[in-house]
Parts: structure tokens; C-alpha cells; sequence
């Protein structure tokens, strides 16, 4: 088993919002002497018997507090409190605390009665365990009651391997927090299950209000309305408009209401139609009622007004797609979901998130002219909630969603992207198109298995054959043609993207029977795709080569190209990608296979057992700087050669992205300055390193040099407060170096020379 990289959270670790196992939105942060007040009345409320579960006797909620809040000069101590509602109340703390320098740690719960059951409890466990790792703690333990079966649940079902003792009416449980696969796929599992259930009122809502409901047919609510009554939605819809409603009349044929609070059914979702001024009051109205998902369509919010408006949404219990989103569409038949201003498409494989509003409506009517059906569509506007993050789960477990395609313009928490990304992607293919040439995004994409597309109309061509929902086998491709030109276009970029071509050219007089044999002669080879390429020359017909197309069966993937037809340039036809250009059905089925050849890639960190952490903790604990011999130290522990080898010159930098974290660049120093040869993120898998030095091949041995990569960026996971790394590499060994720490500007004389062994 290799190193597991721990989680990352979608907000920060030690401060931000997060999710409760049913879905409910709530803040986590660190707790200080300012919180005593907050912590005196959060005890007030807990029963008698949690207090007794906590402490073991009585206390006052005063002495429990201070006692909670402080820490005795030889402890390291860390809280954590959560908060919901609006106002924000306590509804749960935790803390771990450990006498300096040993690297075991006391850690300890306690949760509001009304919020037990929520998850809250195995949400503090893994964030304490994340902060205490980075820190040099190596194990936790707790001592509970006996009868405390739901906290000692908590303990056993972590994913840590927990050792528990019984000695009379308590019971102590011990257990090693350096990460392993069983709890960061428990960690993943427990975020999902929270993840899912906020997204659930979006996608199969009871009931859907429109707050700004019109009767004016051009009115944005109007159309909203419009969409949800001709889209068949599976459940009620409650126009919202005071005026209309004080008086009792309609909305078309629905009852209006004066407001939210006054809808007598079930409703889950609103979507928010109102003045930018208004919309604060239309969310806090949906806050009163219960509501679990707001839709705000309203644009004109700058970054910072969407952000409260978000943080606004998660303190009434709700979260928010927007603002300035387009809205949703979900097509399962048990929803039938227009809840926007988007009409419900037919119902297919494809799943399709955007940033921008009015290129999502275009990308529907393109995909919709393609013959390839929707599964969902969201518009994500200004995420100011909501990203791309939480879809890819919803997504990954849609038995309906094949394909996912992804609209970005900006990246959240790339970090966190790239995680979900290979974690979902080793399922179902990730198309993604971003406006920037960004290296730093193509990197993203690649280490991700996203399949990057330059442009919209080239991820249609893509998304067009994986809707088929097979990949080639192999990457072997017969290509069965009956013109020399076309066919050249089509063999280049099909060797270009690293597949071999078993070229069958049936010369220009070819009729449609032909095209059936070789065909199905093709079906029954080894190949791993198929592709066919007719040009009309007057002996066979497209009709008839259209009719062929209709009636292909077999289990290998394929795609044809009809030169000169009109229409979009992929359509779907049966079990074939059609295509009007060879270039076109060339390129997607490479980055098919592309993926196909990630997808099979096994996800290994390697697991570099050698590592002396304990050492390289300490040697950094209370500097701000380092001296040469304790950078070559550091170096040392993770196990990075020093010193002059033989080989060729090269620089490795390691520096830290306020989006993407550390980024890893490998250099070949020229008289006209350094070239780069690569870039990857950490942390890196095997096969990321072995990418990052493929430029080199066949001028040196790889391996020593993926080693050196696969420690560096070991050593930058492990210590958070390294800041940035530069290595001169003399072959695989390194003969200068510099190490900056955080909070410490670069020093004039930048690389220091290891002392000779």
C-alpha cells in the first residue's frame, strides 16, 4: 500500500462551512478566550446527561467552559467549535490537547442533544486528526463511558484501527492518525453522504416556490414559470408574487401567494426571481418556510455581496445555486425539473455544469441538435455556493449520467477538484473546457484524468462517442476509407494521439457492400475501434451508408465521418458518432483513448517508507529560517542525495500557488535561460513523475530523477511550512539548494552548496 495524501475540504480546515450528514449547512472554526460566552450558553442547553457523558460528574457550565477554553503552559491545545442558525448558536466542540513534544494526544467531543446523530462528532474527529497530523501527532486517546455507545461509535467506525480497554465504567480507545486508505475512503464516503443529501432538494425537490412570479410573458418569472408547468415538473408549483397573491387570484392557472411563509404544501426549493434588492428578503422568507435549496437568477452581485448572500443562505439552513445562475434542469422521470430559464431537454447521458449562463443555453440547443439528451444541467453563475465540486458528486453516483462536461472559468478549490476528479473519472469520463492556456490548468487536467478539450465544439466531438458509453478496447484502429485525402487528414491525428492504424482503403469505386464487409470483417478482429470514412463518389450513396451506420451492432466502439453532410459536426446515430470532418472523429477518438489509457493507470503514491517525518518535524519546529546544515538535514530525511554526480545539468523548483498549492517545475538551464521542460502539482503519483521527466528520455536514466521528484514532493505534503524549494541537479544528485521557509523573504545569496561527505 502506497502513501495516501490526506483529504482536502472544500473550505479551509480549520475555519470555513460545512455539511451535516443530512444536508444542513453549519460553520466550523477555531475556538479562543473571546468564545467563552457562546460556550456558557451551548452548556446551559445540553442535558444533564451529555454534560455527565463529557466530564463524568457534575460542573457547572461555567467551570466547563473555562475548562473547555484553557490550556496550561506545557500543552498544546487545539478547539474547534461549530455553529448554526441565524443568529449563529454553538452547537458543537472538540478539542485534542498533548504536553509539547510528545506525539500522542487527549482528544474529546461534545455535541448540542438536538444535533446528535448529524454526523458532527466524526466531522471534529477528522479535522482534528488532519490538524494534529500535520503537527507530529501520531495517535489519539480518548476515555469515554461505557454507556456512551454513540461516542464510542464514533471512534470504531472512523476508519482508524482503534484498540479499546475496558477498566471498570470506562473505556479507553487508542489509535494511530497517520492516514491510511480504510479512513480517507471513510472521510470521502462521510463528506459524500453530506454532500448528497444538501443537493437533493435541487434535484428531486417536493415542491418548488417562484418568489418574483409574473404574469407578463416577458418577465423572468414568468418564463421560470413557463418551464416548470410545460417541462411536466413531478410535484407543486407556488407562484410567489404580494401583490397577486393579497388579492387571491393566479398565475396562469397556479394560485398565487402573498409570500413564502404562506404556502400550504411542501416546498424545498425557490427559485428567486426578484430586484437585486429584494433578494436578501426573498432568502430570508425561504429560511422562515423551511426552504432546503434556493435558485437565485437575480444578477448585478459583486463578489463580495455574493459571498454574504451565500454565507446569509447557509446560516438560515439552505444552500444556493448563484447568484446570476440560469437555473437547473433535471431530466429523471421522477423530477422532470425546468427550474429556470431553460426549457427541459430530452433526456440522455450527458450531465453539464457552466459558469456562464448564456453559454449554457447555447451548449443545450447544441447537444439537443447533436441527438445527445441531458441528464442534468446546472448553471452555476457566481458559485458563490454551490461549484462544480458538489456536482461532480451528485454525478458520480447518477446511474443516468455517462458523461460529465464542464463549463470552468474559474477554479475554487483546484486541490479538491483534482481529488473528486480521479476519484470519479477512474468511473466516468470528465470533460472539461477552460477559457486560459494556463500550463498550470493543463496540469490540473492531465494528473486529474480530466479530458481537456481546446474548444466547445472539440468536447461535443468527444462527448459524442463516450455517450456511446464504451471505450476502445485497445489502441488498435481499424480505419476503413474509400478517399486517400481524407484519409491522410484522418491517419495523422490518429498516430498523433498514440494510436496504431490498420489503414483499409477500399478505393473510390467502393460500394455499400464493401463498406458491410469490411465492416463486419473489422467487428470480429482484434481492433479496438472502428472508424469509417465515406466520401460520396457516386458509387454508393450516403443513404446507404447512413442505412449501414443504422443497423451496426458489435461491442467495440465506432465512428464514422460523412464528408459533405450538412449539419452539426457530431451527432449521435444509434451506436455510432457521426462526424462531418475526419480531423473531428480523429481527435475525439484519441482522447478517448487517452482516457481509457489514464482510467487503467492504477492511482499510486508511492509510499517511501524510509522518511525520518519525526526528525524533519522537529528540525523545523520554531524557525523561521535555516542554516545550511540544517537545510542539508532536512533534505537528508526525506532522502534526497546530496552532493556532484555525473550527468547532465538541470533545476527543480518547488513553489507554492495560492489556488493550485505547491506547484513542481523542472528546468534545463540554456545559455538563453532556463527552459521548462515541465510542470505537475503536487503531490504526484508515480505516473505523474514519470510524465514530468519523458522529455528527458533517452538522455538519461529516468528513475533516480522520478525518485528525487517523488520525495520533494513527499517533503512538501509532510511539512506545510517549507514554502518554497529550488535544486541544482549535477545528474541525480544535488549540488545546490535553498530552502524558505514561511513568512521569510527570499535572502540575497539564494542557493546554498551541501558541505562534501
Amino acid at each position: 500500500m502506497g502513501y495516501v495524501p490526506p483529504p482536502t475540504p472544500q473550505h479551509g480546515l480549520e475555519e470555513g462551512p460545512v455539511l451535516l450528514k443530512d444536508g444542513r449547512t453549519a460553520f466550523l472554526r477555531r475556538a479562543g478566550p473571546k468564545d467563552l460566552p457562546l460556550f456558557v450558553e451551548f452548556l446551559r442547553r445540553l442535558s444533564p446527561e451529555s454534560l455527565r457523558m463529557r466530564f463524568f460528574s457534575p460542573i457547572s457550565p461555567e467551570k466547563a467552559s473555562e475548562l473547555l477554553l484553557s490550556a496550561k503552559p506545557e500543552e498544546e491545545k487545539v478547539v474547534l467549535m461549530v455553529l448554526a442558525g441565524d443568529p449563529p448558536r454553538m452547537v458543537a466542540t472538540g478539542e485534542y490537547v498533548r504536553l509539547k513534544g510528545e506525539d500522542t494526544a487527549e482528544v474529546a467531543f461534545l455535541v448540542d442533544d438536538a444535533f446528535q446523530g448529524k454526523g458532527l462528532g466524526t466531522l471534529l474527529l477528522e479535522r482534528l486528526a488532519l490538524i494534529a497530523a500535520k503537527r507530529g501527532v501520531r495517535r489519539f486517546q480518548a476515555f469515554v463511558l461505557a454507556e456512551n455507545q454513540k461516542m464510542l461509535n464514533v471512534f470504531m467506525e472512523s476508519g482508524f484501527q482503534v484498540r479499546a480497554h475496558r477498566d471498570s465504567g470506562e473505556v479507553e480507545v487508542e489509535f494511530e492518525i497517520l492516514l491510511e486508505e480504510r479512513a480517507a475512503e471513510r472521510f470521502e464516503w462521510r463528506e459524500k453522504v453530506s454532500t448528497l443529501a444538501s443537493l437533493h432538494p435541487f434535484f428531486f425537490p417536493r415542491g418548488v416556490a417562484v418568489v418574483g412570479a409574473s404574469r407578463d410573458p416577458e418577465g423572468i418569472g414568468y418564463r421560470v414559470l413557463e418551464n416548470l408547468i410545460f417541462g411536466r415538473f413531478q410535484g407543486p408549483v407556488y407562484p410567489v408574487n404580494e401583490a397577486i397573491g393579497k388579492e387571491g387570484s393566479t398565475v396562469g392557472p397556479l394560485l398565487a401567494y402573498p409570500r413564502v411563509e404562506s404556502i400550504p404544501g411542501p416546498v424545498d426549493l425557490a427559485v428567486i426571481a426578484v430586484p437585486k434588492e429584494r433578494v436578501l428578503e426573498a432568502l430570508e422568507a425561504s429560511g422562515r418556510r423551511g426552504v432546503r435549496a434556493s435558485v437565485v437568477l437575480t444578477t448585478g452581485f459583486q463578489d463580495q455581496e455574493a459571498r454574504e448572500l451565500a454565507d446569509k443562505a447557509r446560516r438560515l439552513g439552505m444552500r444556493l445555486l448563484g447568484p446570476g445562475s440560469l437555473g437547473l434542469v433535471h431530466t429523471h422521470p421522477d423530477a422532470r425539473l425546468a427550474a429556470g430559464l431553460t426549457p427541459l431537454p430530452k433526456p440522455g447521458p450527458l450531465a453539464i455544469s457552466s459558469q456562464s449562463g448564456t453559454l449554457g443555453r447555447a451548449v443545450m440547443a447544441y447537444a439537443e441538435g447533436m441527438g445527445l439528451g441531458i441528464s442534468s444541467f446546472v448553471s452555476l453563475g457566481a458559485k458563490a455556493d454551490i461549484s462544480s465540486n458538489d456536482l461532480l458528486q451528485f454525478w458520480d453516483e447518477d446511474e443516468r449520467t455517462r458523461v460529465i462536461l464542464l463549463y470552468l472559468e474559474s477554479f475554487g478549490n483546484p486541490r479538491r477538484f483534482s481529488r473528486l476528479a480521479r476519484r470519479i473519472g477512474k468511473k466516468k469520463p470528465i470533460l472539461a473546457v477552460h477559457p486560459s492556456r494556463d500550463p498550470l490548468v493543463r496540469a490540473l487536467f492531465a494528473q486529474a484524468g480530466v479530458i481537456r478539450a481546446n474548444s466547445l465544439e472539440e468536447a461535443f466531438d468527444v462527448a459524442a462517442l463516450l455517450a456511446l458509453g464504451r471505450l476502445p478496447e485497445n489502441n488498435r484502429v481499424r480505419l476503413i476509407s474509400n478517399a486517400s485525402g481524407p484519409s491522410n487528414l484522418a491517419l495523422e491525428a490518429l498516430r498523433e494521439g498514440g494510436l496504431f492504424v490498420e489503414h483499409l482503403d477500399l478505393g473510390s469505386t467502393a460500394k455499400a457492400v464493401e463498406f458491410a464487409r469490411a465492416l463486419e470483417e473489422a467487428l470480429q478482429s482484434e481492433v479496438g475501434s472502428v472508424f469509417l470514412l465515406f466520401v460520396p463518389m457516386g458509387f454508393a450513396s450516403e443513404e446507404e451508408f447512413l442505412a449501414l451506420l443504422e443497423r451496426a451492432e458489435g461491442n467495440k466502439l465506432l465512428l464514422a465521418c460523412v464528408m459533405g453532410s450538412p449539419g452539426v459536426r457530431a451527432r449521435v446515430m444509434g451506436q455510432v458518432a457521426l462526424y462531418r470532418f475526419p480531423e473531428s472523429a480523429a481527435i475525439a477518438l484519441s482522447r478517448a483513448w487517452a482516457y481509457k489509457a489514464w482510467r487503467d493507470e492504477p492511482l499510486h503514491f508511492p509510499d517511501l517508507p524510509d522518511l525520518r517525518l519525526e526528525e524533519a518535524r522537529k528540525l523545523l519546529e520554531g524557525k523561521k529560517t535555516l542554516s545550511q546544515e540544517e537545510g542539508a538535514a532536512l533534505l537528508g530525511c526525506f532522502g534526497l542525495p546530496l552532493g556532484k554526480g555525473e550527468g547532465l545539468s538541470l533545476r527543480l523548483t518547488a513553489k507554492p500557488h495560492p489556488l493550485f498549492g505547491p506547484v513542481l517545475t523542472l528546468l534545463l538551464p540554456t545559455p538563453l535561460g532556463d527552459q521548462v521542460l515541465g510542470e505537475r502539482l503536487s503531490p504526484l503519483t508515480q505516473k505523474d513523475a514519470q510524465e514530468l521527466v519523458r522529455p528527458l528520455e533517452g538522455h538519461l536514466d529516468p528513475a533516480p530523477y522520478q525518485e528525487i521528484l517523488l520525495r520533494l514532493s513527499r517533503l512538501l505534503e509532510e511539512l506545510p511550512q517549507v514554502e518554497e524549494i529550488s535544486l541544482e541537479l549535477s545528474g541525480p544528485r544535488i549540488a545546490r539548494f535553498e530552502v524558505r521557509l514561511q513568512g521569510n523573504p527570499p535572502p540575497r545569496n539564494r542557493h546554498a552548496h551541501p558541505k562534501p561527505h
